[in-house]
């Protein structure tokens, strides 16, 4: 089965962001599946609403309900609890097109209503999300959707258990895209194509996830001239160190009687964003290691590969975070000790 990176991703942030306990691509209905006749009346009613409605009379032209219900397919389904995700999703590399504007809009409501049959027919005690998502739609195309939109939701959304939702370009990166691959970070499962991609962008520096918030992605991934880089060795060797902690780091958090983990966290309760530093002395005490203190810190302080994970700079008795990985050290101690 093709399974689409769009499909991929929007499945990963399903499970990851809607806490989908059940997740699947290229859903699609089958004949088998019974619809009570009670039911069916309902739904047929719904149908027979959307072909005399003044915007989407033409969405399914000369098609008949049992036909939409026979041939449906949706890009990605998610259930959490008694809530649906119903989502479809296009990535057009020079921007949504199904052809001009009007019919662009034309498919993208022929899916979503299609879709609210679907949750409307099969899952009728249910409440459910119905999302178009898309990276990028040029901006005539992007409008007149967000206008019919907000018809769909007005007429057939009620707010509380059916609810439509139109994440495109700013919104598709700041929503699904940035917030599925922060909430990789702590999950060391990559089932998920989307994530296996991510995570090889990580292991060669090329993607870093590591400040809060923000993602950070190398631009310099060519052939490099010696004499324009004079650290290339270096560089690779902080790349690998980088990615090592970022590996390493869930482990720790979630181990705390390990000996590394024992350092990091006696540091982290005595560090101070406003001095910056903990005093070599205060840290040993803390951590209560006692002998087996300077073995271990010396193996989190120095570039190596065989040592735990360099987290540590230190400069006569004051003790930094490494810059390379602070932010992305921070932000999971705030993840864990939660």
């Amino acid at each position: 089965m093709k399974i689409e990176m769009g499909e991929s991703l929007l499945q990963s942030y399903l499970r990851y962001e809607k806490k989908c306990l059940v997740t699947q691509t290229n859903w699609k209905t089958s004949s088998q599946w019974q619809i009570e006749e009670e039911v069916y009346q309902t739904i047929q009613v719904m149908f027979d609403t959307i072909h005399n409605h003044a915007d989407f009379s033409d969405v399914f032209k000369n098609g008949s309900l049992e036909q939409v219900l026979k041939q449906s397919e949706l890009d990605v389904v998610g259930i959490n609890n008694d809530k649906l995700y119903m989502v479809e999703v296009a990535f057009h590399e020079n921007g949504l097109q199904y052809g001009d504007k009007q019919e662009t809009k034309d498919r993208v409501c022929k899916k979503l209503l299609r879709a609210y049959l679907i949750g409307l027919a099969l899952f009728p005690n249910f409440t459910y999300e119905i999302i178009f998502a898309s990276p990028k739609v040029n901006h005539a195309t992007d409008e007149i959707i967000k206008e019919y939109f907000s018809i769909l939701e007005k007429d057939f959304g009620d707010g509380e258990n059916i609810s439509f939702r139109y994440l495109a370009n700013e919104d598709f990166k700041d929503e699904i895209l940035l917030p599925t691959l922060k909430s990789s970070l702590y999950d060391s499962d990559t089932s998920e194509l989307f994530l296996r991609t991510a995570k090889m962008l990580e292991i060669f520096n090329l993607l870093d996830l590591s400040s809060k918030g923000k993602m950070t992605v190398r631009t310099n991934i060519g052939f490099f001239k010696p004499d324009e880089n004079k650290n290339i060795h270096n560089d690779d060797a902080e790349a690998r160190e980088i990615c090592k902690v970022q590996n390493r780091l869930p482990r720790w958090f979630k181990h705390p009687e390990q000996n590394n983990s024992r350092i990091l966290y006696a540091y982290l309760r005595l560090y101070d964003s406003n001095s910056k530093f903990v005093l070599y002395d205060d840290l040993k005490k803390e951590s209560a290691l006692d002998s087996n203190f300077n073995g271990n810190f010396d193996q989190m302080k120095n570039l190596g590969r065989k040592n735990h994970g360099k987290i540590f700079e230190q400069n006569g008795d004051k003790i930094y975070l490494w810059d390379k990985v602070k932010d992305f050290v921070l932000e999971m101690y705030e993840h864990y000790k939660e």
